[in-house]
């Protein structure tokens, strides 16, 4: 059995601006098949790169007269600092269910995809953030977002078309939605 291994084309086109909650991001996801390609569905998706930052704050150390006899000068850290950067979904949206496609048939699909505060709940971030928001030594940022269409192609490679989006969503904002 031979698998075409670029079986479809996609392309993903909206409005580049900075986009804030209660915003509408619209958007124009075009499949372009290179031959007949069966799909499974399509979607598109806004994602969001975040840092978790937490600081535990650093202890003195007492050596006692061991350090005043060696002469040794130990550099001690003031604070002990970890991050963790994950990527998340925050909003899901089909495009497609499954459909047959043929060889130089594009097929365009306007989607709006709206940026509802009542869904980031959803996620648990809005809580995180809320819990987070008066700790000094805790931290939460969204560092960067990006749109992504994906299509399920059967016998082929997911067709994919990422593009980053300005949101203008701090967990602080998050947390007071």
């Amino acid at each position: 059995m031979v698998f075409n291994l670029d079986p479809l084309g996609i392309e993903l086109d909206f409005e580049r601006r900075k986009y804030k909650l209660g915003d509408t991001i619209e958007a124009t996801v075009t499949l372009i098949p290179t031959g007949n390609t069966e799909v499974r569905g399509a979607t598109l998706s806004l994602i969001g790169q975040l840092r978790r930052t937490n600081v535990t704050p650093g202890r003195a150390l007492d050596f006692g007269d061991a350090q005043r006899y060696t002469g040794l000068a130990i550099d001690v850290p003031d604070a002990l600092s970890s991050q963790t950067v994950s990527t998340e979904v925050f909003h899901i949206t089909r495009i497609v269910p499954g459909k047959s496609l043929r060889k130089d048939e594009e097929s365009r699909y306007d989607v709006a995809l709206r940026l509802d505060p009542k869904l980031w709940n959803q996620q648990g971030l809005a809580t995180e953030a809320k819990g987070i928001q008066r700790d000094a030594n805790r931290g939460l940022s969204i560092e960067q977002w990006w749109l992504e269409a994906r299509a399920d192609v059967v016998m082929g490679p997911d067709a994919i078309a990422r593009s980053e989006i300005q949101v203008a969503v701090s967990p602080t904002n998050l947390a007071e939605s």
